[in-house]
């Protein structure tokens, strides 16, 4: 089973096995991996399909009268 992840895509190696980009961010600098990191590890991005798009989280201003 896999967690809930805030990404829309997760990363997958060569054997099949699925990771979740969180993982990745400690080495890093707090990025996720750039594509030439993805190629020298043999990892590819695949798509999240658990992933639900949340509307943005602005707060209205109120208009003075």
């Amino acid at each position: 089973m896999i967690r809930e992840s805030k990404y829309s895509f997760l990363y997958q190696n060569e054997d099949g096995h699925i990771m979740r980009p969180e993982s990745f961010l400690n080495i890093n600098k707090g990025r996720t991996l750039s594509s030439s990191q993805l190629r020298m590890l043999g990892i590819t991005k695949i798509k999240n399909p658990s992933y639900k798009r949340q509307a943005p989280s602005r707060k209205l201003d109120k208009q003075p009268e």
